[in-house]
Order: structure tokens, then sequence, then C-alpha cells
């Protein structure tokens, strides 16, 4: 086991000695909350010191919008790491029970990924599109809590990602839930991750506060950061969520 450093100042105030991997972490937090810039700073650092990442923005509904976002927040070019990323989308149109990934180019698929058994087939695609890192793959997956209004499946997916979060240490996992519905369900998934975050976002001045509540094999600084995100990215993250849920959580309630 190694630890990972973010290279930012701010956050590795927070964990000074970094963040033991591979391992799982859980970003949990009201609706609105900014967890997604947390989760986009990992990824690119974790891209530019060698890593893999999959990435598994649910709340998006195409890359587009994260290679936006880590172009805009943290100066990365996907494109400058061809070969050491991949995409998974949320394709609520195909049969959940198929459980089928359509590979749909050379670094993406696109899966429901409301079937849990979806989600082996998913990760073992994209393992074969990466080549060998000593960093290793990070899988990073937002709003992860969509998949828990599945009435057929939601129960599953809930016993899946706590054991992915739990017992897998072939990958590094970072995920991030809301927090605002669905409470018990998120409180296991938090209790099941090595590490744990958690994001608020003060009134009126909106402002996005981190703190550590858990970090398993290292120290961590036992208060909450401001971090340093501007009011239009977090409107810009807040307006994508309000309209992923809209367009998502009736679609998946019927699965």
């Amino acid at each position: 086991m190694e630890n990972f450093h973010s290279n930012f100042e701010w956050l590795d105030w927070l964990m000074p000695e970094g963040i033991p991997i591979p391992s799982s972490t859980v970003i949990s937090g009201p609706g609105e909350s900014g967890k997604p810039l947390i989760g986009l700073l990992v990824v690119a650092s974790w891209l530019r010191q060698g890593g893999k990442v999959v990435l598994v923005p649910l709340q998006y509904p195409d890359r587009t919008f994260t290679e936006n976002d880590l172009a805009r927040l943290y100066h990365l070019q996907l494109s400058d790491h061809a070969g050491s990323f991949f995409f998974i989308k949320l394709d609520l149109d195909l049969n959940p029970e198929a459980g089928v990934v359509e590979q749909s180019g050379p670094d993406e698929a696109r899966a429901n990924l409301v079937n849990p058994e979806t989600w082996t087939r998913a990760l073992d695609l994209a393992d074969r599109a990466f080549g060998p890192s000593d960093l290793g793959t990070l899988v990073y997956g937002s709003a992860l809590n969509l998949l828990l209004f599945s009435p057929t499946y939601g129960n599953r997916m809930l016993f899946r990602l706590k054991t992915m979060l739990r017992e897998d240490k072939s990958r590094t996992y970072l995920f991030t839930v809301s927090s605002t519905v669905l409470k018990e369900e998120i409180a296991t998934l938090e209790q099941a991750a090595d590490h744990l975050m958690f994001t608020q976002m003060t009134r009126p001045e909106k402002r996005l506060r981190l703190r550590v509540a858990r970090l398993r094999g290292a120290p961590h600084l036992d208060e909450s950061i401001v971090a340093p995100f501007g009011r239009e990215a977090l409107d810009a993250i807040k307006q994508m969520a309000d309209a992923s849920r809209v367009a998502q959580i009736p679609t998946i309630r019927k699965m």
C-alpha cells in the first residue's frame, strides 16, 4: 500500500501524509454541495501522476461535460492522456435485465448500470482498455445514489456498492453520493468506505466546505476547510444536479 497526494495544497493540508491506496473513498453531502468538484480534482491529479481512471459520472448526459469541467477547473485536457481513461455512460434506454455493455469507442462504453451485474462487465471492459500503471486504476463514480431508486435492483445495487467499497482492493474507488434522500442507504455506503469525507454549502455566502471524517491508515486534521471554488463553478454543478434528478429518477423508479 502507498499514499496518494493530490498535489493541491488546500486538500493535502487536511491529509498531510496522503490517502492510503488502493482503497475506497465516499464523499457524501447534501444535494448541490459541490461533491463532483472534489472528485474531479482527484481525477485530474491521478491522471497527471500516471494513473488510469474509469469515469462513471451519472449526472452528466455525455462525456463532454466532464471534459469541459476538467479543462476549466483543473486545466487538464483529457486528450493529453489518451489510453489512461475510460468513460462508462449511464444509458437508461438499454434493457437493464440484459446486462449489456456496448462499447461505443476506444475509450467509452454505454451500459444500464441500474443492474449491479452490469458493473462487473463494464469495469472489466475498461480494464482491458488499459495498459499497466504503477499507481493503478481509479474508479470515479458520481451521483451513485441515483441507482438506488430502482425498486427491482436498488437493494442489490446497494449490496454490490457496499461490497466494492469494503472488499475490492484491485482498484481504488472514489464515489460521491447525495445524503439528501435515502439516508439509511447512504449511511450504509459511508460506513463501508475506507475513507469518508463530507461536504456542505454555507449560506448565504455559498462556499463549499470539506471535512475528512475518516482516513484509515493515515492521519488527518479534524476540521473543515473552505474549498477554493467560485460561485460560477458551484452554480454549474447545481444546474446539472437538478437536470439529472428531473430526467433520470422517474425513469429509474420504473425499473
